[in-house]
């Protein structure tokens, strides 16, 4: 079993993550809305909500679930890739979930859940338009959006979990450079024991490989992925397991046109034009799908 030290990762994270985004400024032809609360668990179930300046009427809304290996990340690290989405045209929301090893599976999907149920109440208020609904996650944030995504586009996995699933429905989701344990029980993950917890109970254990409970009732989706993105293997499987369901997909192995590293997570770098490339691609891919 892989032992990770998440004190020392969560910091060496961060520094990485703020060097990316030194002199970087937030888009002033937003409305920001900070810190609003989804859930019972303080800072981690907090939340923004971004939309172009003059919006009158509610816009297709993009919910956006961070990465981090389930241990590390945050809405602030992921502002102004998600600033940079609400630009396009769309209300974007940007949030918090409990990470581990402090909670453990499933609580970042009761947490989306949660989300969502909040959103279903209150989200006509800040633009929000829950029947032109995207989801986007990257890394582990990509694992949890194919997986919430198959809770809701199919009733009888939903039923697994011991929370009644919001009743929502996906335009299409966006997965980037994801995790998804194609094949594989959470019992016998040796990566993840901080996330999955040391012993796994046997109703954790049903749910995997949740590709299993794929059906053609999937949301379309963009899957994309880079030449030296350490999960790339994981990318293409996974599109093609959709693609037999006859899910619309649209995957993509992007590469820097002189053959330089392009890694995990690309995308959230905002001074890079394939980073931009790859956005207006997904923002392209989501279009296709409203109504």
């Amino acid at each position: 079993m892989i032992k990770i030290d998440v004190e020392q990762m969560r910091k060496q994270f961060l520094t990485n993550d703020m060097a990316r985004d030194k002199g970087l400024n937030e888009p002033e032809n937003l409305v920001k809305i900070k810190n609003l609360s989804y859930g019972t668990h303080g800072i981690e179930n907090q939340f923004d909500i971004y939309y172009p300046k003059g919006t009158t009427a509610p816009l297709p809304t993009i919910i956006s679930i961070h990465g981090g290996g389930f241990f590390y990340g945050s809405k602030e690290i992921y502002r102004f890739y998600t600033m940079f989405l609400a630009t396009q045209g769309f209300t974007v929301i940007n949030c918090n979930y409990r990470l581990a090893p402090e909670n453990t599976y499933p609580a970042p999907l009761e947490d989306i859940n949660s989300l969502m149920q909040w959103l279903l109440q209150y989200g006509e208020n800040y633009f929000v338009d829950m029947d032109q609904l995207f989801l986007v996650g990257d890394s582990a944030g990509a694992q949890l959006t194919g997986q919430y995504a198959t809770m809701v586009s199919n009733p009888a996995y939903a039923k697994q979990f011991d929370f009644a699933v919001a009743p929502v429905q996906l335009r299409a989701i966006a997965l980037n450079c994801g995790v998804y344990f194609i094949g594989q029980q959470a019992a016998v993950n040796q990566d993840f024991p901080h996330y999955f917890g040391e012993k796994v109970s046997e109703a954790t254990t049903a749910q995997f490989p949740v590709e299993r409970f794929m059906t053609d009732k999937f949301p379309p989706a963009f899957i994309m992925t880079a030449t030296h993105d350490f999960l790339k293997d994981m990318a293409k499987p996974l599109a093609n397991i959709l693609q037999s369901k006859n899910v619309p997909i649209d995957y993509h192995l992007y590469a820097n046109s002189d053959d330089t590293e392009l890694g995990h997570v690309f995308h959230l770098d905002q001074k890079s034009s394939i980073a931009k490339e790859c956005n207006l691609a997904t923002i392209e891919f989501f279009k296709k799908f409203l109504e």
